[in-house]
């Protein structure tokens, strides 16, 4: 007996295909740039504005159903000198692509501990398609993103934890952002 029904391997594993496809694909190239050794903040310049992206698995805990996530969100890095370096504050979308479909609107904060390392808390609504009812919630999101730097944009694995009042979701991917000057 599989944890996962015949449905979902067949969904899943296409598009965990074309996740490693593209991560095995554009990672030869980043790791081909030059990295420094040491990481400051203060010389490391950012743009203001990221347009994020992830697609990703889903596990519905209360349903007892995976499925696929997709998420965009755009955020905003409040400076490029102190402490409000180290922090983003924006909004963002999600869907969970399920037999009930969840769909969520949140407001996000980030805090940016390191150069690759992201963890942005979000806090919105959660609406799920039950049965043909819409039934909405307030809901609460975590995620952490570890980056890698390409030309244009980085990317990176991501998971993530969300929470309404009956219902909590588990989720990784793969993240994709790229800077709006």
């Amino acid at each position: 007996m599989s944890y996962f029904s015949r449905r979902t391997r067949r969904t899943i594993k296409p598009i965990f295909f074309y996740i490693l496809t593209f991560w095995f694909g554009i990672a030869p190239l980043t790791f081909a740039q030059e990295v420094p050794m040491q990481y400051d903040m203060d010389e490391h310049s950012h743009s203001d504005l990221e347009l994020g992206f992830s697609v990703g698995y889903a596990r519905l805990e209360e349903e007892k159903e995976d499925a696929l996530n997709l998420h965009l969100h755009i955020m905003k890095r409040l400076s490029d000198h102190g402490i409000q370096q180290y922090i983003s504050v924006g909004a963002g979308i999600e869907t969970i692509l399920s037999t009930e479909n969840h769909v969520g609107a949140m407001l996000s904060l980030a805090i940016h501990p390191t150069e690759r390392l992201v963890i942005s808390f979000s806090q919105g609504l959660e609406w799920a398609n039950h049965e043909g009812d819409w039934e909405s919630n307030l809901a609460s999101h975590i995620e952490a993103s570890y980056l890698f730097e390409a030309t244009d944009f980085h990317y990176g694995p991501v998971i993530g934890y969300s929470k309404a009042s009956d219902k909590q979701h588990y989720t990784i991917g793969l993240h994709f952002g790229v800077p709006l000057y």
